[in-house]
């Protein structure tokens, strides 16, 4: 497999190299774009895009911690770390602190990928028709939700209703070509930091086609909704969350796997995957693997007191198995294909929730669906009783279902943070459920402030 490598120099008069393998998502290689035609023709500017692809599923971004770091700063009772990375240990005790090496390789693969997006977009008038416009939604689409989950891990949560005029993440929107003075740019507000991903994946929305023409697991006008239904639920914006949500599930693109196992550790995109990165031989990263399953290192030990929380026939059970080499240690199944295991990002069961869900705080006239035909579809695919009457479940029973069904995929702190739950003793807003910017960033760069509880000057 041979790698893309563009040289972005002689255009923009940098030295920068981005290194980039199409691997990720399309298996046919590609030859070295020589320095002197780097952005200069059409094919360059669809290279570029495939590197960003490439970056975002990297093992620090879509391919892992992304996931995982919420996930570990969510347990409390649920899992335990038992491994001997220091850098995990810390997040998953919450004692991480300002030069911890995941929240520092996170927070420089995402710009790296944002910067990637970026040229893409800077070489927009190289193209034409469909194939700019597919482009440009692609692009926005990366930074979008790139952005949405770095203003989620990196900065305290938005707030509905508030002016959320605290210090989010710096917003880069032009390709970086050269460090100087200019490059040292402050934090954006939250309020920005959302602006921004809202325009973004709205734009990638109305730009994109609901089936990618050139490959069916790239970015559609679909995968743009889901995503943005997944930010408007973060910000309380029910109405519009339901309205983005039932988009994906009417569109009929998707429908929920025979079993909940079968959604899990395929080779290709199930049924049910909205956006999934790719994982083969050749390329990819799946480092859940290496944490979660029993045939790595088995560093994540689920614990019976999350166990306890299913009900007796839920077959969401079954993904979670006992160790054969640790009497008593259960792991989660969800992530035990190695090789070829897709890494899911957003499933249409989700969007079934998060349809409930809002639909049940707005209340009717209903958008697509009642909520209780909405958890019936998840209920019934898990082997579980379905409601009969909406008076049998409330706003917590549809929260829990969320948390049982989406575990072990990132969610959990972003729902603990929205709906102002806590983490054991932690409330929701607690300074170390959030990351810090990372040392190298504050040493480097002087208009950035430092979160709370982290050394660095403060916000």
């Amino acid at each position: 497999m041979k790698k893309l490598k563009l040289i972005a120099g002689t255009l923009v008069l940098s030295a920068f190299l981005f290194t980039a393998c199409d691997g990720l998502l399309d298996t046919t290689p590609k030859q070295s774009i020589d320095a002197n035609e780097a952005l200069t023709n059409a094919e360059n500017v669809k290279s570029v895009l495939i590197g960003a692809y490439d970056a975002m599923g990297g093992g620090d971004l879509y391919g892992g911690w992304f996931l995982m770091m919420p996930d570990f700063l969510a347990a409390d009772d649920e899992f335990d770390f038992s491994g001997t990375f220091f850098g995990p240990r810390q997040i998953w005790l919450k004692e991480q602190q300002y030069d911890n090496g995941n929240a520092t390789g996170s927070w420089i693969d995402a710009y790296d990928a944002i910067n990637i997006t970026n040229s893409a977009l800077d070489g927009l008038d190289l193209l034409e028709g469909d194939e700019r416009d597919r482009v440009e939604g692609e692009a926005k689409f990366i930074r979008g939700m790139i952005y949405f989950d770095l203003i989620r891990l990196y900065a305290t949560p938005y707030v509905a209703g508030g002016p959320n005029n605290q210090a989010g993440v710096p917003l880069v929107l032009t390709p970086t070509t050269s460090i100087d003075e200019s490059s040292n740019i402050a934090r954006s507000t939250v309020a920005e930091v959302y602006t921004q991903v809202i325009n973004d994946l709205t734009d990638a929305r109305d730009l994109l086609p609901n089936v990618n023409p050139v490959r069916s697991y790239y970015a559609n006008s679909m995968v743009a909704s889901a995503v943005l239904s997944r930010v408007y639920l973060q910000m309380e914006d029910y109405d519009n969350a339901r309205i983005q949500a039932d988009r994906v599930i009417s569109s009929g693109n998707y429908s929920l796997t025979d079993t909940y196992a079968d959604a899990f550790n395929n080779v290709e995109n199930s049924s049910e995957d909205i956006f999934s990165m790719q994982v083969s031989a050749q390329d990819g990263a799946n480092s859940l693997f290496v944490f979660y399953s029993a045939d790595s290192r088995g560093d994540v030990d689920v614990n019976q007191s999350h166990l306890d929380e299913y009900e007796a026939t839920d077959d969401r059970l079954d993904l979670i198995y006992a160790d054969p080499d640790e009497a008593g240690v259960f792991r989660s199944g969800k992530w035990n294909n190695a090789v070829n295991g897709n890494v899911q990002q957003i499933r249409l069961a989700e969007m079934y929730l998060t349809r409930a869900e809002a639909n049940y705080r707005e209340g009717a006239p209903y958008v697509g669906a009642d909520p209780i035909d909405d958890l019936n579809e998840v209920r019934d695919r898990v082997n579980l009783p379905t409601y009969t009457l909406p008076t049998d479940f409330d706003l917590n029973d549809i929260l829990l279902e969320r948390k049982l069904e989406l575990m072990f995929e990132g969610q959990l702190l972003h729902d603990i943070k929205r709906t102002q739950r806590s983490v054991g003793a932690r409330s929701y807003d607690d300074p170390k459920l959030v990351l810090p910017i990372p040392r190298r960033e504050i040493d480097s760069n002087p208009n950035l402030c430092q979160n709370a509880s982290y050394e660095g000057p403060p916000c």
